[in-house]
């Protein structure tokens, strides 16, 4: 099975601001961005799965597939109450208690990492199990990041240490028959 595992373009925001779920637009250079993406896809593909997000959904909805859904548990990190705020904000005592335990604690009406993780690995598990040699999921840097810890069983605390650009692409592909996984940043 191989995964391209595509992290969406540049959204239409300055930089800086905290904004996970927030459905945003993308920059006047999307078209740009999407064609350099789509330069190291393959021309089709068993299936393509996205985001909820507009950011995700737009560009998956340029890969070509006879098969596409939008599956909310490839959302982003959900930062509740701290949406849309800028990070260089970040100085109370629940803001900094959070940011110093984000893995076990969840921000405030939104996700602690732990149970991002649990959303994104039910996804990952049925996905497994799917008999499909193409897979392409647009979605964000979050999701591709605990994904690629589980893979390489990696702390999600350790996580951030792997550098995601606006459309970085992961390949994964796996060889059941060897149990080999390898992984590449295209």
């Amino acid at each position: 099975m191989l995964i391209h595992l595509i992290r969406h373009t540049t959204p239409d925001i300055e930089e800086g601001i905290c904004y996970g779920q927030t459905d945003l637009g993308l920059v006047d250079s999307f078209d740009s961005e999407r064609a350099a993406v789509l330069k190291k896809l393959k021309p089709t593909y068993d299936a393509v799965y996205s985001s909820p997000l507009q950011r995700c959904t737009r560009l998956a909805d340029s890969i070509h597939t006879n098969q596409r859904c939008v599956d909310k548990r490839l959302i982003e990190y959900n930062f509740g109450d701290w949406e849309l705020k800028p990070w260089s904000s970040f100085k109370t005592e629940p803001e900094k208690t959070w940011m110093n335990n984000f893995v076990d604690q969840a921000a405030p009406n939104g996700d602690s990492l732990l149970s991002m993780q649990e959303r994104v690995m039910e996804f990952w598990r049925e996905l497994e199990q799917k008999n499909m040699q193409n897979i392409a999921i647009v979605t964000h840097s979050g999701v591709q990041r605990l994904i690629h810890a589980h893979i390489l069983d990696t702390p999600i605390n350790k996580m951030f240490r792997l550098r995601l650009d606006f459309g970085a692409i992961l390949e994964i592909e796996s060889s059941p028959e060897h149990k080999l996984l390898t992984v590449r940043h295209l």
